[in-house]
């Protein structure tokens, strides 16, 4: 009798040629099919277009200095060494190093992942080292005189909107497109809470102090007043139509001319750096401050912590473990 003529199933093959058929299976992969499968996996997990256009440019840049189609497992160590010492000679600078770096890690880790290769050729290779490079903040006067430009216009329509949009930006520490994608649903103004959706197709909840909520108030109550809003989001144009991030981009540097702050550089981004340093300065802690903004690496909310040496002292003085050793017992 045919196995296909059988009422029972064939048996699995015995482990032995599993393993051989598998091993066959790593050695018959190129590096262009790969990348297409990586490409396809990275689309599935909803990963960032901006995230999607990276990978693929440092793969496409890695793929020609390869020059041809190898099978993946003739990629040795040595392969990505010299591609570093090629991008280390075209004068690019250290973190573009390290970001080439760090998408190749990416890859072949995920390649080892899904058994398509048995191990990656960048294990024992280290990161490239790069400067320590702090975010652009404003100070706190500065971010006085921002907001007090701000308030000069609250009485018209245009200008308390635009007065909201700065606070929020200072005091929530919104990315650009997470605040002129809010919408007014997501919002609970009583609970001083508003939920937006973030970088990496992530949501979260981000609270406000009461400053914010007095201008979100104010806003929400004359929103309306052009007419029907077209859009649902929170802050709309004249016209009822969702802002463009161009649009809010010219509000803060128009903002930043009457501010007479021209000398330095102000931009949402610069506000969101800005308002993570406040809030360390003002006690909060790394773990919290990471789940605040969004972002995916506790090392990123470390940068900010390592910037205002002052809050890290005094975070200390309030709890050494030597001076707090008795403190419940008195």
């Amino acid at each position: 009798m045919n196995n296909w003529d059988s009422p029972f199933p064939s048996p699995e093959p015995a482990t032995k040629d599993k393993e051989e058929r598998n091993q066959s299976e790593m050695t018959g992969a190129t590096f262009e099919e790969s990348v297409n499968e990586f490409q396809y996996a990275l689309r599935i997990e909803g990963k960032a277009e901006k995230t999607l256009e990276q990978y693929n440019y440092v793969l496409d840049k890695f793929g020609n200095f390869i020059n041809d189609n190898p099978p993946l497992e003739s990629i040795s160590p040595l392969t990505i060494r010299k591609f570093l010492q090629y991008l280390t000679q075209k004068d690019l600078a250290k973190a573009t190093v390290a970001i080439h770096f760090r998408v190749l890690r990416a890859f072949f880790n995920w390649l080892v992942g899904e058994g398509l290769l048995s191990e990656s050729p960048v294990r024992n290779i280290k990161e490239p080292k790069t400067p320590k490079k702090y975010p652009r903040i404003l100070k706190r006067d500065q971010v006085n005189e921002l907001l007090a430009a701000a308030k000069k216009h609250k009485n018209q329509w245009a200008g308390q909107r635009n007065y909201t949009i700065t606070i929020c930006f200072v005091d929530m520490g919104l990315r650009l497109s997470e605040l002129i994608n809010s919408k007014i649903k997501d919002l609970s103004i009583s609970e001083r809470r508003i939920k937006v959706h973030g970088k990496g197709s992530k949501d979260r909840m981000v609270y406000f102090g009461h400053e914010t909520y007095k201008a979100l108030r104010r806003w929400l109550d004359i929103r309306d007043k052009k007419g029907k809003p077209f859009d649902e989001t929170i802050f709309i144009s004249q016209t009822g139509e969702k802002l463009k991030k161009r649009y809010v981009q010219h509000i803060i540097s128009d903002l930043q001319e009457e501010a007479g702050l021209e000398d330095i550089k102000v931009s949402p981004h610069v506000l969101r750096h800005t308002a993570a340093t406040l809030a360390v300065e003002n006690g909060i802690g790394p773990f919290h401050l990471q789940i605040y903004f969004g972002w995916e690496s506790i090392r990123t909310a470390q940068k900010y912590v390592h910037m205002d040496g002052s809050s890290v002292k005094e975070s200390f003085t309030a709890s050494s473990p030597v001076d707090n050793l008795n403190k419940d017992r008195n």
